[in-house]
């Protein structure tokens, strides 16, 4: 996998977290074009990037995490390997995240500033072609 397709599977499964949302909920979502490289191992890397979602007013952004949560079946499906898990974030907002026991890839989501959703991704892990400098943005 190139670091191109990792970015693109990550974005791409980060669009269907979102469309676990009501389109009446959604005021606009904005995906990070760019993202940037983290390590996996001392061979392997991983993109990592951010969507943010902004809700209409009055929605209760918990609940509406709680109810993606209850459906993130929609997008990993039990053989890909993923573990669902939940806790209370630092600032005690309720956080949901999605790791791959098989791929390292993760998503991560739960209420960003107030009246959003913020899902970070972490794309497969891949190689990157030698030469190629992993600083900066992708």
């Amino acid at each position: 996998m190139t670091w191109q397709e990792a970015k693109a599977v990550a974005q791409a499964t980060s669009m269907e977290i979102v469309a676990l949302i009501s389109e009446g909920d959604v005021v606009s979502v904005d995906q990070h074009a760019e993202g940037t490289l983290f390590s996996c191992d001392d061979t392997r890397h991983r993109w990592t990037g951010v969507t943010n979602v902004s809700l209409s007013p009055g929605v209760d952004v918990e609940a509406l995490v709680k109810d993606m949560e209850s459906r993130l079946g929609e997008v990993f499906r039990a053989d890909d390997g993923y573990v669902i898990s939940n806790r209370r974030g630092i600032t005690d907002k309720y956080v949901v995240k999605a790791k791959s026991s098989t791929t390292d890839a993760a998503y991560l989501f739960g209420e960003g500033e107030a009246g959003t959703i913020s899902i970070d991704s972490w794309s497969p892990c891949f190689i990157l072609p030698e030469g190629v400098y992993p600083g900066g943005k992708f």
